[in-house]
């Protein structure tokens, strides 16, 4: 299969037809014509009649969900759309791809846009076929009928020429908005699941397919019914619209032609869809692509193939990404788009990538670096150009290895900064009314607060100042519960030799237990906060309360029985599992279970506004405010959704869906002296070893302050461009200038 013979094939001379009909005043079709198809180096444009030029992809995926609401709701407004495609423009975005008709509004939106502005923002738009509907069906051809009508459906939708009656989970109104003028091409279905390829292939024969505008002469059964479906939409719109587009099919590395022999896991190399299997016949004017997802951390064939992950890039360095996407382009005749490729900004990690391109734990900033590094392996690749997934976060995303740990009916409804699947896009959404954790007391004057019952023990170490509290704060919002220590002073800083800080929250009622770390003290609760300083804060929880025990004990090796009923004064550290283990068939090398401790603290600077945020930060020290402040995710804490105060109940008895409601939230704060690393403190001649405590700590009980975070319907935020946003805005300026 070669590349040319396929260009070959189309021609590169064949016209396209923009006519179109229906109620057409909204939208571009008031502007010149343009014509659409894949030429000798990608998709090629011609205006009013004139002579075809390249168009390199410089695209982000837009969804249909936002804060509040799933995707089904279809709840983006004119507003938004409008104000979201005016960022893309600044951004220097060409395309903008959706995976399904959305609201009128957005091709209204689209159309304005594009009417006001000399560089227009073209469409790649596709149909949504959910992942359970298909493994439902097993035989994707018992779909065929639904499946053709949705793309009628976003045919008749782009051109602005049908109402569609409301269907829960669909987007329904009058589209009255022709953007056809503006439609590149159409990408249909998902990431195939390989079951259902495979169960296709089994039932199907393989006498291939022949249409009008499409062939598959020697495909599987499962090709040549996506060789169908493609042929059903682009006659569709050439009988009813007198015009054609380029088409092609979602795909993804799992089902991709080539050969993987170090995947370590069957499905993600069992089955084949290969797009060089369809073609396109001399009746399409238009042409096909191949349209691939390619993210760098999974599968694992992307870290452990030693071709990969040697690979030297166009920098001179190490690349797995770069390494498999000449690969794919190598062996594809059809000119080839990276319709996803992303990484997220999430404090939460679910893989790993070789060369640390990973799927979470990356500031906002390196998240922006990352992509534009990807863009430029895309387009070094020899590629169609790349659409960056995705344009905004979504909240109502679930991740692997914490999907679990939240109760799915209500995960729009709160921000989950935990889990990597929200926080792909290039637009945040920060809840109202946050804490920015850079120190300034104003943002607290609504907060529960405690001052100190009891003075202080005093040493004369010259430490005094700091350990002395004279006050705590506590709130909360849609992301975090966050809590600040105020001291009588920390002059330049907070000497952590001399000085450490403990937090005690409870969630659970479920009485007092021992505290860690030598305290001598007792108080209710499930996690505790040690600051020791940048390099020495982690959360801690009651063992019995370790949801990652409970999930993931046996194959972390962990001794269950010590978890069920722990020894007193034992906190674990919070974990959360990344790779749960595989051995590589090619080499027969194992690769063990792995985890990180995810409870580890960030010191920094959580103002967005601020030139030193830190998108990551869980901890800030202000001197100048002698204020420490500590702001922990949710999920961090069990709770399950924060809307409705529902934490995990008691799963070793009950299971990990069984939630609990709780009223408040205790929280105590307490200062003492560490002796070592670990945070052991010194013996004092007290009651307790804590040299000071808010509320305080009587009798060795560490009193709480009792705290009532607010419950919501729907949340409310903001609408924030991230530095990954600009940074990927200045990539593809310098590509859309001719680098």
């Amino acid at each position: 299969m070669r590349r040319r013979r396929f260009l070959g094939r189309v021609g590169v001379a064949g016209a396209v037809g923009t006519a179109g009909c229906g109620f057409r005043g909204l939208g571009l079709s008031e502007g010149p014509p343009r014509r659409f198809r894949v030429g000798d180096d990608g998709f090629e444009v011609a205006v009013d009649g004139g002579a075809f030029d390249s168009l390199s992809v410089r695209g982000v995926n837009l969804g249909m969900a936002k804060p509040g609401r799933f995707p089904g709701e279809a709840a983006i407004t004119r507003a938004e759309y409008d104000r979201w495609l005016g960022l893309m423009g600044e951004l220097n975005v060409n395309v903008v791809r959706v995976y399904t008709v959305h609201p009128p509004a957005f091709y209204r939106a689209l159309a304005a846009y594009n009417r006001s502005h000399a560089d227009p923002i073209y469409v790649i738009h596709g149909n949504w076929i959910g992942e359970e509907t298909l493994r439902e069906a097993g035989d994707a051809t018992a779909l065929s009928p639904s499946f053709d009508r949705s793309m009628r459906q976003v045919v008749d939708a782009v051109h602005g020429a049908t109402t569609i009656d409301p269907e829960p989970g669909y987007a329904s109104g009058t589209y009255d908005a022709d953007v056809s003028n503006a439609v590149l091409g159409y990408v249909v279905g998902i990431e195939w699941p390989p079951a259902v390829v495979r169960e296709t292939d089994r039932l199907g024969e393989a006498t291939g397919y022949d249409g009008e505008f499409f062939a598959a002469p020697a495909a599987s059964p499962f090709e040549a019914w996506l060789a169908a479906r493609l042929d059903a939409a682009v006659a569709y719109e050439a009988d009813e619209y007198g015009a054609q587009r380029p088409a092609a099919f979602t795909n993804w590395v799992t089902t991709d032609p080539l050969e993987h022999p170090y995947e370590p896991f069957h499905d993600e190399d069992s089955v084949s869809v290969d797009p060089d299997a369809i073609q396109a016949t001399d009746a399409s004017e238009a042409g096909t692509f191949a349209a691939y997802h390619v993210y760098p951390y999974y599968p694992p064939l992307l870290n452990e193939t030693p071709e990969y992950a040697n690979y030297v890039d166009h920098r001179g360095e190490p690349n797995s990404y770069a390494g498999y996407l000449n690969d794919l382009v190598g062996a594809t005749d059809h000119p080839l788009l990276v319709a996803e490729f992303g990484v997220p900004a999430s404090r939460g990690i679910a893989q790993r990538d070789v060369h640390g391109r990973d799927q979470g734990r990356h500031t906002e900033t390196e998240q922006g670096e990352i992509l534009a590094a990807m863009y430029e392996d895309i387009r070094e690749a020899g590629t169609l150009g790349g659409i960056a997934f995705s344009w905004h976060d979504e909240w109502f995303k679930r991740t692997w290895n914490l999907a679990p740990f939240s109760d799915s009916d209500r995960r729009p409804f709160w921000s989950n900064v935990q889990t990597p699947e929200q926080r792909f896009g290039l637009l945040a959404f920060d809840p109202a009314g946050a804490v920015p954790l850079d120190g300034s007391a104003d943002a607290w004057a609504d907060a529960a607060t405690a001052t100190p019952e009891r003075d202080p023990v005093r040493l004369g170490d010259g430490a005094d100042a700091s350990r002395e509290l004279t006050g705590l704060r506590v709130t909360s919002d849609a992301a975090y519960l966050s809590v600040r220590i105020e001291a009588d002073a920390l002059g330049g800083g907070v000497d952590w030799d001399a000085t450490n800080y403990f937090l005690a929250i409870g969630l659970t009622d479920r009485g007092e237990r021992a505290l860690p770390h030598g305290l001598g003290a007792a108080a209710p609760a499930d996690f505790v906060v040690r600051l020791g300083g940048p390099d020495a804060s982690r959360v801690t929880v009651r063992p019995r309360y370790d949801a990652f025990a409970y999930e993931y004990g046996a194959e972390a090796g962990l001794d269950l029985d010590r978890y069920r009923e722990p020894d007193p004064g034992v906190f674990s550290p919070l974990r959360l599992v990344i790779n749960r283990g595989y051995t590589v068939p090619k080499t027969g090398e194992r690769v063990p279970f792995e985890s990180v401790e995810t409870g580890r603290l960030r010191y920094g600077n959580g103002n967005p506004d601020s030139d030193r945020y830190d998108s990551l930060a869980d901890v800030h020290v202000s001197p100048s405010n002698d204020a420490i402040e500590v702001r922990l995710p949710w999920q961090l804490l069990n709770v399950a959704d924060p809307s409705r105060r529902r934490r995990l109940g008691d799963f070793w008895s009950e299971g990990l869906d069984d939630y609990e409601t709780f009223e408040a939230i205790d929280v105590a704060a307490a200062s003492y002296v560490p002796v070592d690393a670990d945070g052991t403190a010194a013996e004092l001649d007290a009651e307790t070893n804590l040299t000071h405590a808010v509320p305080g700590v009587p009798d060795g009980s560490l009193r709480s302050l009792r705290f009532e975070p607010p419950t919501w319907d729907r949340p409310a935020y903001t609408e924030r461009l991230k530095e990954s946003g600009r940074i990927v805005g200045d990539v593809f300026a310098r590509y859309a200038n001719g680098e």
